[in-house]
């Protein structure tokens, strides 16, 4: 009788585990609060002139993780922001021979953005999965550049997890980029 309880017992922990959350707590293993609707203004906010990521987007030899994770809130591309173009702006470590480890913030550029733009388009998803792993996938800190220099930071869509959807992630990893500019940060 004590192994059938026990097994009862694991099994309405692990059910409980799987069950959908109530809607005004979070999904097991999603930590805080659900994901809240986008707030703020509808559209991106648009800037005359597209500098540099150094200017744009400053960086030092602590940013180098989750430097684009606002982009999770940002509102979304709707039609009215026509890109040619997107910017990455990341911060890496980078491993010299001889030296160690080095931290560099390099400007890409990227002008090829059709899919990307397309999966920028999308919605969120709504808050319904049963259960979400911890890790949160990079999001990257990215610029759209119109045709006459004017320039976007884009909301990333958002799957049931809060994290970047997977079309986008796709897109984002097949985007062919050119380095602008790379350099060493100081503190590295």
């Amino acid at each position: 009788m004590r192994v059938t309880t026990a097994a009862a017992a694991l099994f309405l922990l692990l059910v409980g585990g799987c069950a959908r959350p109530d809607a005004g707590s979070p999904a097991p293993g999603r930590s805080g609060p659900p994901a809240p609707g986008r707030s703020g203004p509808p559209a991106p906010e648009v800037h005359q002139r597209w500098e540099s990521c150094e200017v744009a987007a400053p960086a030092s030899a602590d940013d180098w993780f989750g430097a684009g994770r606002d982009a999770l809130g940002l509102p979304l591309l709707d039609d009215r922001f026509q890109a040619v173009a997107a910017v990455v702006c990341r911060v890496e470590p980078r491993e010299k021979p001889g030296v160690g480890t080095e931290i560099t913030a390099e400007e890409l550029r990227a002008d090829d953005v059709t899919a990307l733009l397309t999966t920028l388009r999308l919605p969120d998803e709504a808050a319904t999965a049963e259960a979400c792993t911890e890790e949160l996938p990079l999001v990257p800190w990215l610029a759209l550049i119109d045709r006459d220099g004017r320039w976007i930071r884009p909301g990333i869509p958002v799957d049931s997890c809060h994290k970047p959807r997977t079309e986008f992630r796709q897109a984002f990893g097949n985007l062919t980029t050119t380095l602008v500019t790379s350099r060493v940060l100081p503190g590295s």
